[in-house]
């Protein structure tokens, strides 16, 4: 939380000196006739693009847009030939332009770092949330957190007590579109109409979790694989139909594979499931 305030605060330090120093361009150059404008309207856009792309973006920019002009405005100076500079722009005053441009590249870039690190530090305590709370909310499941944890424990009582399990992933299909088409309400009802069709289908003792936005995991203790199609059957019955809040019906799509484990297997679960993901491309439900 202090790192936080602490960057937040020299973003507003660096924002504001960036804010006040956009005042002495503004002032001389906007007082000129055309040419000074357009030299600020450069500016302008070579601040937007260092906030956006970062510092040495900037400074490559800038250098590069000193460099064309100081050389056209030397060029005039020497030849006497019109340009699209105005004979009132000495190089002494150009100078002094490039110069602020450049402490101006130097603000922005530092808001532009310390913006990247503010949003990477947000990012990282969203992912470390999801990761140490252990339920998801909107369907009770277990986290993949916590989905490692019980099913790696589960492997180990296996291989003490001689006995398998079966574990099943599914994936919700085209999830990206119907959060887009039907909003946030219609998918937080999803998962809770999930939920509950899932804990009705699967037994009390068997575990379910929600891993990867739209990826179902299911560890069916004591289970072995020739109950796979009543299981299947039974799902596809439950979660294949689903009432939106309006009252209309809508068809879901699953691609799904599961894995019997059985006592002593040397596959780790990470093994177990990046095979299951790569099954589950091919099965639907």
């Amino acid at each position: 939380m202090r790192l936080t305030m602490n960057r937040n605060r020299a973003i507003l330090i660096y924002g504001s000196i960036l804010i006040l120093l956009l005042q002495i361009p503004a002032y001389f150059l906007l007082r000129q006739d055309a040419e000074g404008y357009l030299l600020y309207l450069f500016l302008m856009l070579l601040i937007v693009l260092t906030l956006w792309r970062g510092m040495v973006f900037g400074l490559i920019s800038s250098l590069i847009f000193i460099f064309i002009t100081g050389s056209t405005l030397l060029y005039t100076g020497i030849t006497g030939t019109m340009t699209f500079l105005n004979p009132s722009f000495s190089k002494q005053f150009f100078f002094l332009y490039g110069i602020v441009l450049l402490l101006l590249i130097l603000c922005a870039g530092k808001v532009h770092e310390l913006m990247t690190e503010q949003a990477s530090y947000i990012k990282k305590l969203q992912e470390d949330v999801r990761n140490y709370v252990a339920i998801d909310v909107e369907t009770g499941f277990d986290n993949e957190t916590r989905m490692r944890i019980t099913v790696n424990e589960e492997m180990r009582r296996a291989d003490r007590h001689k006995h398998t399990f079966v574990f099943i992933i599914l994936k919700l299909e085209n999830y990206d579109q119907f959060q887009k088409l039907y909003g946030a309400k219609e998918v937080q009802h999803l998962w809770q109409q999930l939920s509950q069709r899932i804990h009705q289908t699967v037994r009390q003792t068997d575990k379910k979790f929600r891993f990867r936005e739209n990826h179902i995991g299911l560890l069916l203790i004591d289970t072995t694989d020739q109950y796979m199609e009543v299981i299947y059957n039974k799902l596809d019955q439950a979660l294949k139909n689903h009432q939106l809040l309006n009252g209309k019906w809508v068809t879901l799509n699953y691609k799904t594979s599961f894995y019997t484990y059985l006592p002593l297997t040397e596959s780790t679960f990470d093994e177990i499931l990046s095979d299951l993901e790569r099954e589950m491309k091919t099965n639907a439900l």
